[in-house]
C-alpha cells in the first residue's frame, strides 16, 4: 500500500465522497437488518437498493471509477435530464413570450424568476409565493445568509461563496450580526436596512411595496433581526422586463 499511487481529493470531493459513503453505508445496513429480521416490505424492497446504487454512483463519479453501472446509469439520466431540459426551455418560452392570462405554465415561470433573483443577491428563499385575482404577486422574502444546499456537488467551495457574499453585503453598507452563540448571521432591522431594502426591491420590480416585516429579538435582548418581509408586486411586467434586460446584458 505504501507505493501505490493514492487517490487525491479536494475539499468538495472529500466532503461528498464522506457523506455518499455513509448514506450508503446506512442504507446498506438497513436493508440487512430488514432481510435478517424478515421485516421487508416490498416498497422499501424497491425503495433501499435505489438509494444503495445513487450513493454507490455519487461515491463513483467522485473517485473517477467509470464501472458498468455508472455508465448504464448515466445513460439512463442523460435521457430524464434531456427530457426534463426540454420542459423547461418550453416552460420559459411561454413564460417570456405568451401575454399575461393567467396560464399555470406562466406563473410558475415568474416565481421563479423572482425566487432566483432573491436567492442571486445572497438572502436566499421565497415561500409562500401566489396570485391575487386582480393579479398582483406575493410573497415572503426571508433571510437566510448561510444558507448552503444539502443537495451540493461544491459544499467547502459553496460555503467559502457564501462567506464572500456576506462580507460584500456588508462593505455595501448592510448591517448585518454575527451572535456569539454561533447562529448564521442576521440581518438587522433598522432604519439603515429598511431603507436599503426598499430600494433594493424598488429598482428591480418598480411596481413593487413591502407590506408588512416580520422580525426577530436576539437571546440578549438587544437588537431586532429580519425574519422575512411581505412584498406585493403590482405589476407583473416588471419581472419579465428585468428579466429580459438581464438576459440580453
Amino acid at each position: 500500500m505504501k507505493n501505490q499511487e493514492k487517490v487525491i481529493l479536494n475539499p468538495d470531493q472529500k466532503v461528498v465522497a464522506l457523506k455518499s459513503t455513509k448514506e450508503l453505508f446506512f442504507a446498506a445496513k438497513q436493508l440487512h437488518d430488514w432481510i435478517t429480521e424478515d421485516n421487508l416490505s416490498k416498497k422499501m424492497g424497491g425503495i433501499l437498493p435505489s438509494l444503495i446504487e445513487s450513493h454507490f454512483t455519487d461515491v463513483a463519479k467522485v473517485l473517477d471509477y467509470n464501472s458498468k453501472l455508472t455508465m448504464e446509469q448515466e445513460e439512463r439520466y442523460q435521457e430524464i435530464r434531456r427530457a426534463n431540459e426540454r420542459i423547461h426551455e418550453l416552460e420559459k418560452q411561454l413564460g417570456e413570450q405568451k401575454p399575461i392570462d393567467g396560464l399555470a405554465e406562466q406563473l410558475e415561470y415568474l416565481s421563479r424568476v423572482v425566487s432566483d433573483w432573491w436567492n442571486e443577491y445572497g438572502f436566499h428563499h421565497v415561500s409562500e409565493a401566489s396570485f391575487t385575482r386582480s393579479g398582483i404577486y406575493k410573497a415572503k422574502f426571508s433571510f437566510m445568509l448561510e444558507y448552503l444546499s444539502t443537495f451540493s456537488k461544491t459544499p467547502v467551495t459553496d460555503k467559502e461563496n457564501r462567506k464572500e457574499r456576506i462580507q460584500e453585503l456588508i462593505e455595501e453598507g448592510w448591517d448585518i450580526l454575527h451572535e456569539e452563540n454561533g447562529y448564521s448571521p442576521k440581518l438587522v432591522d433598522n432604519d439603515n436596512n429598511r431603507s436599503r431594502l426598499i430600494n433594493l426591491i424598488k429598482s428591480r420590480f418598480p411596481s413593487a411595496k413591502i407590506i408588512r416585516t416580520g422580525n426577530w429579538l436576539t437571546d440578549d435582548d438587544n437588537a431586532f433581526t429580519f425574519r422575512d418581509i411581505e412584498v406585493y408586486i403590482y405589476d407583473l411586467h416588471d419581472i419579465i422586463t428585468a428579466q429580459v434586460e438581464e438576459e440580453q446584458s
